[in-house]
């Protein structure tokens, strides 16, 4: 018999492409720590995102990344392995 959650899960994980998460980063880093960052700052390799912007934001986004990292999970259901 069908069974529809089975069918829905299938769809739970479509924002995991590469720039599902860049937005959801950007969007997380907004969220959390107030300031706007462009998706084509961040590079995603070996499971980390690299976020290049100054060394002032970038401090700030490494204190507060736990709580970035949180956001995006809530968001696309799935989580980043780091921020540098």
């Amino acid at each position: 018999m069908f069974n529809i959650a089975q069918y829905l899960e299938k769809f739970k994980n479509l924002g995991g492409t590469e720039k599902g998460l860049k937005e959801a980063l950007v969007f997380a880093v907004k969220k959390v720590v107030g300031v706007d960052i462009e998706s084509r700052n961040i590079t995603l390799k070996d499971g980390e995102a690299i976020i290049k912007v100054s060394p002032i934001i970038k401090n700030t986004i490494y204190i507060k990344k736990n709580q970035i990292m949180k956001e995006v999970e809530e968001k696309i259901g799935r989580g980043v392995g780091g921020i540098r």
